[in-house]
């Protein structure tokens, strides 16, 4: 068994289980007969270059109708990942295959080798980075539900491969178009609700104004 490494303020208890043992949770105890057959689904890769940054997303959201999203993620040595943000609606996970990762989620540090899982839970704030200065990090990660985050990543980061292989260069209004969409899934750290809000909505208005939202096409149901 792997080791897992949860918040104190949280520990012995993941979705998908009966008891308050510290396990995996069903959706990542995969079995043979959990998904229906089905044609591989091809998705593009993240190619962040400039930043040294990959994703590259699995088919498990359509495998798991739902359930589940995850793929496999590679940060440069010594790169960070996003800024603090918070998955209101989702457990997020990280099984470190290569490499360090050193997670702060709500205020605490934690160091992750290969081997080891990190879980965060619903409304944790969370962020990460390659803790090595030499070597990549290379994890595999999950989201349980899959909700919407798969899209927005995919979304965001084929715009930003477009502008030069960087989350910086991201087209601004389409980006809070995006995020003010998800605003019930997906929150920034650090900053009031009602302000987030306030200015995603000011930047979603002017996307559609300027035809700027045309750009992004919405999931169903979005």
């Amino acid at each position: 068994m792997k080791n897992i490494l949860v918040m104190p303020n949280k520990m012995g208890w993941l979705p998908g289980r009966q008891n308050n043992t510290n396990t995996m949770t069903a959706c990542q105890e995969e079995t043979p007969d959990q998904y229906e057959t089905a044609d591989p689904v091809l998705k593009k890769t993240i190619d962040l270059h400039k930043i040294g940054e990959k994703l590259e997303f699995t088919d498990a959201r359509e495998r798991t109708k739902g359930k589940r999203s995850e793929g496999i993620l590679t940060l440069g040595a010594g790169k960070k990942g996003p800024g603090a943000h918070a998955h209101t609606r989702q457990l997020e996970g990280f099984e470190i295959l290569s490499g360090q990762m050193v997670a702060i989620v709500n205020g605490k540090e934690m160091i992750a080798n290969a081997g080891d899982t990190i879980i965060v839970h619903a409304d944790e704030n969370h962020t990460f980075k390659n803790g090595s200065q030499t070597e990549p990090l290379v994890a595999k990660f999950w989201y349980e539900p899959a909700l919407n985050t798969e899209w927005m990543l995919q979304t965001l980061g084929e715009d930003a491969m477009k502008n030069g292989g960087d989350w910086d260069k991201m087209s601004v209004l389409p980006a809070m178009y995006i995020f003010y969409k998800l605003r019930n899934e997906y929150r920034f750290a650090g900053m009031p609700v009602s302000l987030q809000n306030i200015l995603l909505g000011i930047g979603a208005a002017i996307a559609k104004l300027s035809g700027a939202a045309k750009k992004v096409n919405l999931p169903p149901g979005l």
